[in-house]
């Protein structure tokens, strides 16, 4: 998910509508979560927030972007 929003970003620019009429922001984050498997309606709704704003404006927000999916990861195979 963070990678593929960090593409995303390399490829953004703000005059993007007017040379793409077809272009939709909405698409790039709805791309970019169709891998995010189960998630919570808040998870996803925050989700789609943070990984919008990180493809308009990478450096204000790509730390918030990967601590929220972070901490969406469980521990997993770690011992007590």
């Amino acid at each position: 998910m963070v990678q593929s929003t960090g593409v995303l970003a390399m490829a953004y620019y703000p005059e993007i509508h007017a040379d793409d009429a077809d272009y939709s922001i909405g698409d790039d984050v709805d791309f970019v979560l169709s891998d995010a498997g189960e998630l919570e309606p808040a998870d996803i709704a925050a989700l789609r927030d943070l990984v919008a704003r990180t493809i308009i404006d990478p450096t204000n927000h790509r730390e918030a972007l990967i601590e929220y999916v972070f901490g969406l990861v469980p521990d997993g195979g770690e011992n007590s």
